[in-house]
């Protein structure tokens, strides 16, 4: 029984090694990065913020592409693909308009050169969010009303039916 759970064990372990941590956003220690949307339509303009920056300091979002044959101009941060801003307070914040669809990587880093923060941004091809039905569920199936008003009736008819059996048994008996 012991080794079933340690053998149990190690495959958890295992599996959650195995598990891509590539679309896993990284924020450096006293940084948070967030998008508005991760995963937002082809020209939809998104923000991309990042909190735990000190005042005066300059910060640059760079956008990258995956596949790499995404154009670069499908990377719109008012105009470019990079963008330094620098930090009026305890964030800093960049508007991204994405027009291709495509992964993207967005990383904010400081004036250093090191990575605060990052998010992935997946932009679906427009048929595909048309195809995929835009967030509601599709009307399959069917309505289970019929059924439980049904085995309503039935579980009282069943009642019923008990109640009469007792009181004819009592009545018998006197």
């Amino acid at each position: 029984m012991n080794r079933r759970r340690i053998a149990l064990s190690t495959l958890a372990a295992a599996a959650l090694v195995a598990v891509p941590s590539a679309a896993l956003a990284y924020d450096a220690p006293g940084y948070s990065t967030t998008t508005t949307d991760p995963t937002p339509s082809v020209g939809e303009s998104i923000t991309v913020t990042t909190t735990g920056t000190t005042a005066g300091q300059a910060y640059t979002l760079t956008i990258t592409s995956n596949p790499t044959s995404v154009s670069n101009d499908a990377i719109q941060i008012a105009g470019t693909k990079s963008v330094t801003k620098t930090a009026s307070g305890s964030s800093v914040s960049y508007t991204v308009t994405l027009s291709a669809a495509g992964t993207y990587t967005g990383v904010t880093t400081d004036a250093a050169g090191r990575i605060v923060g990052d998010e992935v941004l997946t932009v679906a091809a427009p048929g595909a969010a048309a195809a995929a039905g835009t967030g509601v569920l599709s009307s399959t199936g069917f309505d289970g009303m019929e059924l439980a008003v049904g085995a309503g009736a039935l579980v009282l008819a069943g009642a019923g039916a008990v109640v009469v059996a007792r009181r004819r048994q009592a009545a018998q008996a006197r």
